[in-house]
């Protein structure tokens, strides 16, 4: 793990500007999640994105961060992380992850949720995997606070998605977010011997993001007659995956959680 830049802790009125950032977030998810329908091509998701991102004066955190050409990933069934918004066409049944970054003056939020395009119905295993990684998320927060290693939270998402016998991809990371897309500490996507050392603190803001396949442990960069765009990534075993991100706040004694579709 990586720790070479520094944590940058916050003070109580950077906090309360940050919230802006958050708000701002939540309310474009929820608007995209009743927005996902049959019919509808990424490209329509991602000028809604932008529609709402200009209207609210804001900025896309992830447009053109290390040269991504869009506001939001959507990635499709076995597209892991990372789509770029083209003129695919979704259909009842899809696996959609949608996952997006705003910036308020120079505050960031990042957050994503996975859903099933037409609605649980069309996909009854897809919607127990978004299901599973969503409680295994939601189990993990009990170790975020103050004096609790990050491996220890890593562990507990791990283990609870692999009860449910789906699997987490390992060689992705989550990560701190404030006035940059990416910063330390830098999380794995399971309980790495490295994340021992390093401890949830006050003040902290990090993106917790667990990534979840059915089988897969690992991505490739390319998929069988699609021609590769250097971003899109796939599950190694071509099974579909599922994705759920907070962006959350470390208090002096809890969490907060304050930007995410906490459904």
């Amino acid at each position: 793990m990586s720790q070479k830049r520094k944590v940058l802790y916050k003070n109580p009125q950077q906090i309360e500007a940050i919230r802006e950032a958050w708000k701002y977030l939540t309310e474009l998810l929820w608007l995209l999640y009743d927005y996902v329908k049959p019919g509808q091509s990424l490209i329509d998701l991602e000028m809604y994105a932008e529609s709402y991102i200009k209207k609210h004066k804001l900025l896309g955190a992830f447009k053109w961060y290390n040269w991504f050409p869009a506001n939001l990933c959507l990635s499709v069934n076995d597209c892991l992380v990372h789509g770029i918004p083209d003129w695919y066409i979704l259909k009842s049944g899809d696996l959609l992850k949608v996952d997006c970054g705003i910036t308020y003056k120079k505050w960031i939020a990042d957050a994503a949720f996975s859903i099933v395009v037409g609605w649980s119905f069309a996909n009854p295993e897809a919607e127990a995997l978004i299901e599973a990684t969503r409680l295994g998320l939601d189990h993990g927060l009990q170790y975020v606070q103050p004096g609790k290693k990050i491996f220890e939270f890593s562990s507990a998402v791990e283990s609870f998605i692999n009860q449910k016998w789906y699997s987490v991809v390992e060689n992705l990371t989550w990560h701190g977010v404030w006035i940059e897309v990416h910063e330390p500490p830098y999380i794995y996507n399971f309980p790495h011997p490295e994340t021992k050392k390093y401890m949830f603190e006050d003040t902290m803001v990090v993106a917790l993001e667990p990534i979840t396949a059915f089988s897969s442990y690992t991505y490739r960069e390319q998929k069988p007659k699609v021609k590769p765009n250097g971003r899109n990534l796939y599950t190694q075993g071509w099974d579909n995956w599922a994705q759920r991100e907070y962006t959350v706040l470390i208090t002096a004694t809890w969490h907060e959680v304050l930007a995410g579709l906490q459904k």
